[in-house]
């Protein structure tokens, strides 16, 4: 008898001994495995009835002609879409939005840093500050729409009687009816809105930052600014990456503030994705051209999101 059969007969005892031993722990493993199951289909099921149904739905419709006239549905392809990419209005709504979402995040981004450095520094009554700041941020977007309706008004708002008093026409304070204007004066609201949450995101990041590390550069020779710019900024960049890519999903889907303020106008100047399709959906009753919409929306940010992720990964943010 060879060698090599020798060790093959001394191991096939304990081929059996561990064979036996799986079959006798499948079973606890498949009651685990079951259990598993069975903890996750629940929130599964929940995600599904918000997230998949809804999303196959828009899908479905957006590939369909259905309006108040004709409700009927019939499959017309991509005319939609085509009809939607042709239009003029498409691409002032693709402009908008591309404005609005870039300037609110930019000076939500900078708002929110600032008030993060200041609320981190000793003074008097910085807890109360702390506490205000928070209020912009927990305000209904329905109730700040309709209060900063009251202080755009041109004659007899706050802002129009400090502007005349210091020698602005009244009539030039008419920003929520120019069409040049609106779009701004409506930003102006949603950063004022927003940068709390970024305030509050920058001021927990910044107090994590160690404090070890600032006094070495400062030791170095670094100013105030290298210090910030060197160390902070860096030790603060995954919170200020996963910020950026959240105040840029939800200013993009922003509606409620822009719907009260200027319902998309005046003329479509502050129409951006989340009016025009409640506009097409429950005014022009063309359920087909809104889900097309909300279509192309979900792939701009499916997009933005992919290419954010692939320049993180390029410069190795997403290893740290």
């Amino acid at each position: 008898m060879t060698q090599l059969a020798v060790r093959d007969r001394e191991a096939r005892p304990r081929r059996e001994l561990d064979a036996r031993q799986r079959r006798k722990i499948s079973p606890y493993k498949r009651r685990e495995a079951l259990v598993r199951i069975l903890c996750i289909a629940p929130p599964l099921l929940f995600l599904a009835a918000l997230v998949a149904y809804p999303l196959a739905q828009t899908l479905y419709l957006s590939v369909m002609k259905s309006t108040l006239i004709q409700p009927d549905e019939v499959f017309v392809g991509f005319d939609n879409f085509a009809n939607i990419l042709t239009s003029a209005s498409f691409w002032n709504v693709v402009s908008n939005s591309v404005v609005w979402t870039v300037v609110v995040v930019a000076l939500q981004f900078v708002l929110g840093m600032s008030a993060a450095v200041i609320l981190n520094r000793r003074f008097v009554g910085r807890g109360f500050l702390r506490a205000a700041v928070v209020i912009p941020w927990v305000m209904p977007g329905v109730i700040a729409a309709v209060l900063w309706n009251l202080l755009y008004e041109p004659y007899l708002g706050p802002i129009a009687q400090l502007l005349g008093f210091i020698g602005v026409p009244a009539e030039n304070a008419a920003w929520l009816s120019n069409t040049s204007t609106a779009l701004f004066a409506v930003i102006i609201v949603a950063v004022w809105k927003g940068f709390p949450l970024s305030a509050i995101m920058y001021t927990a990041a910044y107090q994590n930052v160690p404090e070890e590390l600032r006094e070495a550069a400062r030791l170095d020779g670094a100013g105030t600014w290298q210090v910030f710019r060197n160390v902070v900024l860096p030790s603060m960049a995954p919170t200020i990456r996963s910020t950026i890519v959240l105040t840029t999903v939800w200013t993009f889907n922003y509606f409620d503030l822009v719907y009260v303020m200027t319902n998309g106008g005046p003329g479509d100047s502050t129409e951006i994705f989340p009016t025009a399709i409640y506009r097409l959906a429950f005014v022009d009753v063309n359920y087909g051209l809104s889900s097309a919409y909300g279509v192309i929306s979900v792939l701009i940010l499916g997009i933005f999101t992919v290419l954010y992720l692939r320049q993180l990964n390029k410069s190795g943010s997403l290893n740290r």
